[in-house]
C-alpha cells in the first residue's frame, strides 16, 4: 500500500454556505458554486411559475427519476476520490459512502490517513461501520475490535457540530500536514486509520461505508429540533434551510397547520405485510446537493406519496391522504362550461407497479419490492400486463414501498381531469384541497376531486380558473386489499345506453267482477331504474304449461293475466326495452295464485248501541268480493273471552248488511266475514258490553236451572266427564273397538280415534211448569272450551294445509265447535198429555207458556275436536207489573176487585180512599193472585160506601 500511496493530499476547504467539495485550487471559486442555496423559491421559479407549483403531484417524482438525483448503489456506499464534488444531504436513516477530503501515509509509509465527509451538514450519530460489505465494530478509541482488520484500523468520526474540533490523532500523526485548523465545521467527517498488512490490505484499500441517522429537523409539534424520519418535516426542514436548501422563512412561507397535519398523518400506525405495524410514511435516504431543487423536493414528497405546493408566497405541504372533503360545487357554481379529458390514452395507462427500494434488510442495497397488480384493470385494459418500474431511494420498508405502489396505481388509474371556470366562489379552493362536484350531466354526485391549481381569470366576468383531477379515498386506505379489484372512483355514474339494467317485478292477484261473475287475476308490477328505459315485457304461464302468455309490452308497469287457476302456480318473467331497442335479462318469478281460496278481510270497525234490551252491532262492509255473509257469535265473560269458546249468536247476517239487533247481554260478541267457499276472515272483530239490563228491566227470577256440574239429565250422544265436571260429544267408536294395534289410534285416548259425533242433545233434569200461562223471560248462560283431540299438528287429518289458521293453531280462527239452548213449551198441563212446541234454539227470548223444557245441542265439524261444555243454565224472570183502578165505588158492604189476568205471584195493593169521614177506615181481605176484596167502615163500625183508588204491584201477567 505505501509504495502505491504517495504523500498525496487532497483538502477540501469548505466555506459555510458552499455546497460543493473542491480541490484546494478550487477554493477560490467555491463561493461561485452555491447553486440554488442562498435563493428564495419565488426567486428561482420566478422565470417558470406564475402563482401556484404544485411539486409530487401526479406521480411526478415517479414518472422518471430526476436528472442529477439518481441514488444508484455506488452513489450510496462507494467512497471516492474527486477533485470537485458535492455534498451530501441525509435525512432519516441510511448507508453511505462518501467524498474522500485527505489522504496521506506517514511513519514510513505505515499508515495511511483517510478524512471521508459523509455529510455537508451535522448529524445525529453514525451507528455502523463497514469495510467493503462487512460490518466492522470498533472500541472507545476507535480501534477496530475483531475480524480481519482487527489492530491493524482505527476510526473515528465528527458528526458536524458548528464548534466541533479537529481529529486529534491525525493532528498529532500527519507530519503538520492536517492541523487543529482543521475543524470542517458543519461537515460530518470519517477519520480512519489504515496500518500496513499485505495480508489484510491484500485486495487493497477498503471500501469505507457508514449506517448514519442524518439530519435533526425542527418539529413544530414539539418545538424540538431532533433527529426524525418524518417526511413532513424532512422537507420542511429543506426548504428553510439557506445553506443547501431554498431558504425559505419558516415563519412567513411555511404553512405551520398544514405542516402538523402531514406530519401527523406520517406517523399514523398502519400494518404492514406480514404482521405488525409501522409509521405511515418515513424518509430515509440522502441526495446530492447539485441535484435541481425540484427533482429533490419530488423525491422527498414522494417518501409521504404527498404534495408540496407554493402558492400565495407559502408552501403548503400535504402528505398522502384523503383529506375529508369541506366544499361543494355544481353547476350553479360555474360561470361557463366544463372540459373533461383524460391525462393519458389507454395504451399508455399501466395496470401494475413494480420497482426497488433502499432495503434495510438487505444493509440499504436496492432490491426489488413485491410488486402491487390488478386482475381487474388488466381485463380492463384488454387482458394486457402493463407494470410501471419505479425506484423508492428514500424508501427502506417493504411493506411502505407497497403502500406507495399501490397509491402510484390507484392514483394513474384516477386520469379524468375537469378544468371548471368558477364564479368567484371557487376562491374558497385551495391547491391540494378535495372538494364534491354535483354535474348532471356527467352523472357525478358528490364525486370528489382533488384541486390541481386555481387562478384568477381576467374578462367579461371575474371568476377562478380551477383545474381538478377525480381522487377516491380508497386510493390511501391501506385496509384495501392489494389485489385491486376495482376502480375506486369511477369516472362516471351515467348508465349506458348498450345495457339495458334488470328489472324487478312483484306478483300478486285479486279478485274481479267480469260478466257478473268473480274471476281471479294475476298483477304483475315491474320496477326499473334505467334511465333509458323505454317500455317492459311481461309473459307467464302455469308451472305445468310450456308456453308463456304474453301479457304484452306497456311503458306502464302494471300487468294482468285475468281468469286464472286458484291454487295454481304461475312462472312470470319481465324484461325491460330501452330507447336504443335494447332488451334487458329476463326477471324471474313465480306465484301460487290464492284468489278465492284466500280467507276475506278481517271485519272492522265494530260498534255497539244498547237501545232498550236491544244491542245493536254494526261494521264496516268487507271489501273482499267474494264475501258471502257475516257471523257472529257471543261468549259470556266480557273479558278475557276467546272466539273459539264462543257460541252461534247469528250464524249468517247477509250482505249487505253490516249491522243486527242481538239481546244486549253482558259479555263479548265476536264478528267474522265468510266468503262464498265457507273461509272465514282470520281474526275476529269483538267488542263487550256490561250493561245492568235485569235491573232495567225489573226482572223478577221466577226459576233458575243449573245443569252443571252434576249433568243429571238425559244424554243423547254426549257423554259426561265426570273428572272435568264438563260435558261433551260421544264418539261414534269406542277407544277399544279401532281396529289395528292400541298404539295405532290418532289423538288422545278418549277422542275415539277421530270418530267424533257430529252433534248431540242433554236434555235438562228439571222442567219448569208455572201452573198457568204466562209470558216468560227465558236467558241461556253456556261456557264452554274447544276440546281439540289432536295435539299434534301433524296428527291431523287430511292436507298440512288444510287446517284452519296458523300454523301454531291460532284460536280465532276455530268456530267449528257450537253449544246452542234450545227450549220447547206448551200451554197445556206437562202432567196430562201435552202438546209441546218444536225445539228452537235461544239465547234471550220471551216464551208464552204453562210448561218449559231445555235441551243443550252440542255440534263439531271437526271429528277430532269437541265442545267441552262447563256451565249451563236458564234463567226464568218475569218483569214488574202494575195495574190500577180509579175512582171505583165500594157499596155499603164488601167490594170484590178481581183482576183481568192474574199475577204470578199475589202482588202488593195501595188503595187511595175518597170523601171519607172521620173516624172511617177500610178492610182488605182475600188478597190473591187475581185480586182482593176491600170494605169501608165508618167509626162505628157500619159499613159504608166510599170512592176509592188502587194500584197493584207484583209481576207476571196469567194469559
Amino acid at each position: 500500500m505505501a509504495k502505491a500511496v504517495k504523500a498525496a493530499i487532497i483538502v477540501a476547504a469548505v466555506a459555510t454556505g458552499v455546497g460543493m467539495l473542491v480541490a484546494p485550487g478550487l477554493i477560490a471559486g467555491a463561493g461561485a458554486i452555491a447553486g440554488l442555496a442562498a435563493g428564495t423559491a419565488g426567486a428561482y421559479f420566478a422565470t417558470t411559475f406564475v402563482s401556484t407549483l404544485v411539486l409530487g403531484a401526479v406521480s411526478k417524482a415517479m414518472a422518471k427519476t430526476p436528472t442529477g438525483a439518481s441514488i444508484t448503489q455506488q452513489d450510496k456506499t462507494v467512497t471516492s476520490r474527486q477533485p470537485i464534488a458535492p455534498h451530501n444531504v441525509i435525512y432519516g436513516r441510511t448507508r453511505i459512502g462518501g467524498t474522500i477530503l485527505y489522504m496521506e501515509s506517514t511513519n514510513a509509509n505505515k499508515y495511511l490517513h483517510v478524512v471521508v465527509a459523509i455529510a455537508g451538514h451535522e448529524i445525529d450519530e453514525v451507528e455502523k461501520f463497514y469495510f467493503n460489505d462487512v460490518e466492522v465494530t470498533i472500541d472507545g478509541s476507535g480501534n477496530v475490535e475483531a475480524g480481519q482488520y482487527k489492530d491493524r484500523a482505527r476510526i473515528q468520526y465528527k458528526l458536524g457540530a458548528e464548534d466541533q474540533t479537529a481529529f486529534t490523532d491525525l493532528v498529532a500523526e500527519s507530519d503538520g500536514k492536517w492541523t487543529n485548523n482543521h475543524r470542517v465545521r458543519g461537515r460530518a467527517l470519517v477519520y480512519m486509520r489504515l496500518e500496513y498488512d499485505q495480508n489484510v490490505f491484500i485486495n487493497g484499500v477498503p471500501n469505507l461505508s457508514v449506517v448514519v441517522r442524518g439530519k435533526k429537523v425542527y418539529d413544530p409539534r414539539t418545538e424540538t429540533t431532533v433527529w426524525s424520519a418524518n417526511p413532513a418535516l424532512c422537507v420542511t426542514d429543506y426548504l428553510t434551510n439557506n445553506k443547501f436548501g431554498m431558504a425559505a422563512v419558516y415563519a412567513e412561507e411555511i404553512d405551520e397547520e398544514a405542516l402538523i397535519a402531514a406530519a401527523n398523518i406520517c406517523d399514523e400506525d398502519v400494518a404492514k405485510v406480514g404482521g405488525g405495524t409501522e409509521n405511515r410514511y418515513e424518509m430515509h435516504g440522502s441526495f446530492a446537493t447539485s441535484s435541481q431543487p425540484e427533482d429533490i423536493i419530488n423525491q422527498m414528497v414522494f417518501a409521504m406519496a404527498g404534495r408540496c405546493i407554493w402558492s400565495g408566497g407559502v408552501w403548503r405541504i400535504l402528505a398522502g391522504a384523503y383529506y375529508t372533503p369541506t366544499l361543494t360545487f355544481d353547476e350553479g357554481d360555474l360561470r361557463g362550461g366544463i372540459k373533461v379529458q383524460s391525462l393519458v390514452s389507454r395504451r399508455e395507462s399501466f395496470n401494475g407497479v413494480k420497482g426497488v427500494f433502499a432495503s434495510v434488510d438487505d444493509n440499504y442495497i436496492l432490491s426489488d419490492f413485491p410488486p402491487i397488480t390488478s386482475a381487474a384493470f388488466v381485463a380492463k385494459d384488454n387482458g394486457e400486463e402493463n407494470l410501471k418500474s419505479i425506484e423508492l431511494p428514500f424508501t427502506t420498508s417493504a411493506s411502505m414501498a407497497q403502500r406507495l405502489a399501490k397509491i402510484e396505481l390507484l392514483r394513474a388509474r384516477q386520469q379524468i381531469t375537469v378544468a371548471m371556470p368558477m364564479k368567484l366562489v371557487g376562491m374558497k379552493a385551495n391547491v391540494g384541497d378535495i372538494v364534491q362536484i354535483n354535474n348532471t350531466r356527467m352523472g357525478w354526485s358528490s364525486k370528489p376531486f382533488e384541486v390541481v391549481s386555481a387562478n384568477i381569470a381576467f374578462g367579461e366576468t371575474v371568476g377562478v380558473d380551477i383545474d381538478l383531477r377525480e381522487v377516491s379515498t380508497d386510493v390511501y386506505d391501506w385496509s384495501t386489499s392489494e389485489e385491486q379489484t376495482y376502480d375506486p372512483a369511477p369516472n362516471t355514474n351515467l348508465p349506458s345506453g348498450f345495457v339495458s339494467e334488470p328489472v324487478g317485478i312483484s306478483i300478486t292477484d285479486t279478485l274481479a267482477i267480469s260478466a257478473e261473475t268473480i274471476i281471479t287475476q294475476l298483477v304483475v308490477t315491474v320496477t326499473g331504474s334505467d334511465v333509458f328505459e323505454d317500455r317492459f315485457e311481461v309473459q307467464a304461464k302455469p308451472s305445468t304449461s310450456d308456453d308463456f302468455l304474453n301479457l304484452g309490452q306497456a311503458s306502464g308497469n302494471i300487468f294482468q293475466l285475468a281468469n286464472v287457476i286458484d291454487g295454481a302456480i304461475y312462472n312470470v318473467r319481465a324484461r325491460a326495452i330501452n330507447v336504443f331497442g335494447v332488451r334487458s335479462e329476463w326477471a324471474t318469478g313465480n306465484h301460487e295464485v290464492i284468489g278465492k281460496t284466500a280467507p276475506p278481510e278481517n271485519v272492522t270497525g265494530l260498534t255497539g248501541n244498547l237501545i232498550g234490551n236491544q244491542y245493536l252491532l254494526t261494521w264496516n262492509a268487507v271489501p273482499d268480493l267474494d264475501l258471502s255473509y257475516y257471523r257472529v257469535r257471543y261468549a259470556s265473560p266480557d273479558s278475557g273471552a276467546s272466539y273459539e269458546n264462543s257460541v252461534s249468536l247469528v250464524p249468517k247476517v247477509s250482505r249487505p248488511a253490516t249491522s243486527v239487533f242481538v239481546p244486549a247481554r253482558n259479555g263479548t260478541y265476536f264478528v267474522k266475514a265468510v266468503d262464498k267457499l265457507g273461509l272465514a276472515s282470520m281474526t275476529p272483530a269483538s267488542i263487550a258490553l256490561d250493561t245492568n239490563i235485569a235491573a232495567v228491566e225489573s226482572l223478577n227470577v221466577i226459576q233458575t236451572i243449573n245443569e252443571a256440574p252434576d249433568f243429571n239429565g238425559t244424554f243423547d250422544d254426549t257423554v259426561e266427564l265426570d273428572e272435568d265436571d264438563a260435558l261433551v260429544l260421544n264418539t261414534s267408536v269406542l277407544f277399544d273397538a279401532v281396529s289395528g294395534d292400541f298404539d295405532d289410534a290418532s289423538g288422545l285416548f278418549d277422542g275415539g280415534s277421530g270418530n267424533v259425533d257430529a252433534f248431540g242433545y242433554y236434555y235438562f233434569a228439571t222442567d219448569v211448569d208455572l201452573g198457568a200461562i204466562y209470558i216468560s223471560r227465558c236467558t241461556a248462560y253456556v261456557k264452554h272450551t274447544r276440546l281439540d283431540y289432536v295435539v299434534l299438528f301433524d296428527s291431523a287429518e287430511g292436507l298440512f294445509d288444510d287446517r284452519q289458521g296458523d300454523f301454531e293453531g291460532d284460536v280465532n280462527a276455530f268456530d267449528d265447535t257450537d253449544v246452542q239452548i234450545e227450549a220447547r213449551h206448551t200451554q197445556d198441563n206437562p202432567s196430562g198429555t201435552p202438546t209441546w212446541s218444536d225445539w228452537q234454539s235461544f239465547a234471550v227470548t220471551d216464551i208464552r207458556a204453562r210448561a218449559i223444557q231445555f235441551r243443550a245441542k252440542l255440534s263439531t265439524t271437526d271429528q277430532q275436536a269437541t265442545p267441552k261444555v262447563t256451565q249451563l243454565s236458564v234463567n226464568v224472570d218475569m218483569p214488574d207489573r202494575t195495574i190500577s183502578g180509579n175512582d171505583v165505588v165500594s157499596g155499603a158492604g164488601a167490594k170484590v176487585v178481581t183482576f183481568a189476568q192474574g199475577f204470578r205471584e199475589t202482588p202488593a195493593i195501595g188503595i187511595g180512599a175518597q170523601d171519607m169521614q172521620t173516624g172511617d177506615y177500610y178492610e182488605i181481605t182475600s188478597k190473591s193472585r187475581a185480586g182482593f176484596t176491600i170494605t169501608f167502615k165508618n167509626s162505628s163500625g157500619t159499613a159504608v160506601s166510599r170512592s176509592f183508588d188502587y194500584v197493584a204491584k207484583g209481576y207476571g201477567v196469567e194469559l
